[in-house]
């Protein structure tokens, strides 16, 4: 299961709450994320699968749980989008999932809008089951006339138990690649239009203390990873799993004066994101 557990009624107040520093935290998969194909939502109720080759290959050879994930903004009207995925799991047994693009029962905005990051799980019918192959011919979705123009991107992701927490967590920042507003001009008004720019590089930067070098970031200094930021407010209640897929950290030591504890920083880069909210 990629997505955090679905919300009770009792729930909403704590999930809508601020978020403190120490309820995000970063964790690492040395297993790699792959892009086996895209969705476009090409007419009402019409979608059209494209593979990625090699990265169908890499998920046969290695059988993993999808992610759908929005690749531009969408206004989806007064409808969700539903993505059905079929195809074969590990031992070759066909196997269905479903991706339901819809707002969180417990959020003021109440709107089918989202941006491009949005992310949900394609659920299957036993919870861990994993895709081999996506067959095309077997995709289907239901979206309404406003969704039309959206593409989707599927990822097969690592599961949740192979990822490792970075302890000690000081500081962290990360972005999450949506177009940067770019202004035009018309005579003197230097921002007479404003239309969506270049989407910026993945980035992130995390600093955390050293117990030993034999751990934590060290671990997977310039290595390829899959990053995952977990929410958990106030120590109990999952909301939030932000995954950063191409992941690689490259960190430097600060050590202090006396008692003052040794720090690593990492800058790091990402290739996509994907941000899975509780439902």
């Amino acid at each position: 299961m990629l997505r955090p557990k679905d919300l009770a009624a009792t729930d909403y107040a704590v999930a809508l709450k601020p978020t403190l520093g120490y309820e995000q935290q970063l964790y690492v998969s040395t297993q790699q994320t792959c892009e086996p194909g895209f969705v476009d939502l090409a007419a009402p109720n019409s979608g059209v699968y494209t593979a990625n080759v090699a990265d169908a290959a890499l998920l046969l050879a290695n059988p993993q749980q999808l992610m759908a994930v929005l690749e531009n903004d969408v206004d989806m009207d007064t409808a969700n989008v539903v993505l059905v995925v079929q195809g074969t799991d590990q031992n070759g047994a066909p196997l269905s999932g479903v991706a339901t693009f819809q707002a969180p029962a417990y959020s003021q905005m109440s709107q089918r809008v989202f941006p491009k990051a949005w992310a949900v799980e394609v659920i299957p019918p036993v919870d861990g089951s994993k895709f081999a192959t996506i067959t095309a011919a077997a995709l289907s979705v239901t979206n309404a006339a406003k969704a039309v123009g959206l593409r989707i991107a599927l990822f097969g992701v690592p599961d949740l138990s192979t990822f490792t927490k970075i302890g000690c967590k000081v500081s962290m920042g990360y972005d999450l690649k949506v177009p940067v507003p770019h202004a035009i001009q018309c005579g003197r008004d230097m921002s007479a239009f404003i239309k969506p720019g270049e989407i910026p590089v993945g980035a992130m930067e995390i600093t955390a203390k050293v117990p030993t070098f034999s751990d934590g970031l060290t671990r997977v200094n310039g290595r390829r990873v899959t990053g995952l930021i977990k929410e958990i407010k106030e120590d109990k209640l999952d909301t939030m799993h932000i995954f950063l897929t191409g992941l690689i950290l490259t960190s430097k030591a600060s050590i202090g004066e006396s008692t003052d504890p040794e720090t690593l920083s990492a800058t790091a880069l990402y290739e996509d994101v994907g941000v899975i909210v509780a439902r």
